[in-house]
């Protein structure tokens, strides 16, 4: 039966993408891991690759044509196998997901989450990925093993899969069961045409990039639709500082950083208060079951944002993984298909820069962003005595809509807990 092949949502904010190549002509061979076609986005140029064996029998959409998201592009089957009219018309609407982060692209629908009417009975939605207890580190990399966890027996507490499952079972060979037609991979942008500039008076005019466009309109949208409301605090990083010295010379928590005990002390204040990890959608409040926490990643000529899933189930140790693999793959400009999307609450860290405070813009579809400045030696009071000590100051960003000053306020308070007190974060 021939396979429909469309085009995917690489972004919340992508509706459509531009074909800038096939690969492969009609009646061509077609392996599973074939790439297909090169997309162009707003974010970077990508591949799509074929999960499928058959014959390329179909192009619906010509090279240098857009497409919208859920489109057929392509059609893949038997030699000989006629096309249906089915096929040319089952363009699916992409499923309803939340408004994303501003510069990044994010990939895969938003987590599984209830919404809710403020007054009314919560509604659950539950997804496929539920169904299968492992631990997120277990996920990523059977994501990278290609491995299917339904075919994973786990060794970890309840039965649940963890990392050495999924390693083992590579090992013995089970794959990964594809329940799409294609993914899309990353490549670095080509580089774009020089701007045509436009001389006016007392300066030019240079159309924006593509990136900046859509920083430009999701910026504006966000500071439009969302009543901002500002909390910021001071934090004693001298306890924060030396656990980090104390981390930095085993092998297992190579890299790892005080942005790191920044996310999981994020991770922390939002498990403590919810209700900061939430986001209006269509007039309701949004509820994610999960804490997903953005990382805005500076990149030439724009941002991106790599998420973390489930951070607060994440070890110290596993953060320090999975955020430095996340953001080299993103720099890289080939991040995975679950690497940019499902963020719920968003982390701008300028601590390495010589800035003393500052507030972020939240990211449409979220409903809070943590600006984090620098860590800088000044005056503190310790048992009644003055020292010198490392204190950062922080700026959460609350959507007023649906996050008060009280919401805020307790959030910043298990933040700062834990990055003074971080054996809370080696729980």
């Amino acid at each position: 039966m021939a396979t429909d092949i469309k085009m995917p949502q690489l972004s919340d904010t992508m509706s459509a993408g531009k074909i800038l190549s096939w690969r492969l002509a009609e009646g061509a061979t077609v392996k599973r891991g074939d790439i297909l076609a090169e997309v162009e986005t707003d974010k970077a140029n990508l591949e799509i690759e074929s999960f499928f064996n058959g014959t390329l029998l179909k192009i619906m959409v010509a090279a240098g044509s857009n497409a919208k998201v859920g489109e057929v592009i392509a059609v893949i089957g038997q030699p000989g196998e006629a096309v249906g009219t089915s096929s040319a018309s089952s363009t699916a609407a992409p499923a309803p997901a939340a408004p994303s982060v501003s510069a990044a692209s994010q990939v895969a629908p938003a987590p599984a989450a209830t919404i809710a009417p403020t007054q009314s009975a919560p509604l659950s939605l539950v997804t496929s990925q539920e169904r299968v207890k492992a631990s997120p580190l277990a996920k990523k990399v059977a994501e990278q093993l290609q491995v299917n966890l339904a075919g994973v027996q786990g060794t970890g507490p309840h039965g649940r899969i963890v990392r050495r499952d999924v390693e083992a079972a590579a090992g013995e060979g089970v794959s990964a069961v594809a329940d799409t037609a294609q993914v899309a991979r990353y490549q670095p942008p080509t580089a774009a045409p020089a701007a045509i500039q436009t001389e006016v008076t007392g300066g030019t005019l240079t159309p924006l990039s593509r990136m900046r466009d859509t920083i430009a309109r999701r910026m504006q949208e966000s500071v439009t639709t969302a009543p901002h409301f500002y909390v910021t605090t001071s934090v004693n990083m001298g306890e924060a500082m030396r656990l980090r010295e104390a981390l930095k010379e085993r092998a297992d928590y190579k890299g790892v950083s005080l942005n790191h005990l920044v996310i999981k002390a994020v991770a922390y204040g939002l498990k403590h208060v919810p209700a900061v990890n939430a986001a209006m959608r269509d007039g309701q409040l949004y509820q994610p079951h999960q804490i997903n926490i953005g990382i805005i990643t500076s990149l030439d000529g724009g941002l991106i944002i790599p998420v973390l899933k489930e951070v607060d189930t994440l070890s110290l140790k596993d953060v320090v993984f999975e955020a430095k693999a996340a953001i080299d793959r993103a720099r890289a400009g080939r991040p995975s298909s679950s690497d940019l999307s499902g963020g719920t609450f968003s982390i701008s860290n300028m601590g390495m820069f010589d800035v003393e405070n500052f507030t972020a813009i939240i990211n449409p579809g979220q409903g809070g962003i943590l600006a984090v400045s620098s860590t800088k030696q000044q005056p503190v009071v310790e048992n009644g005595q003055i020292v010198i000590g490392h204190v950062m100051k922080v700026t959460v960003s609350v959507d007023h809509r649906i996050i008060d000053g009280v919401m805020a306020s307790t959030f910043l308070k298990h933040f700062k807990d834990a990055l003074e007190i971080p054996a809370l974060l080696m729980a």
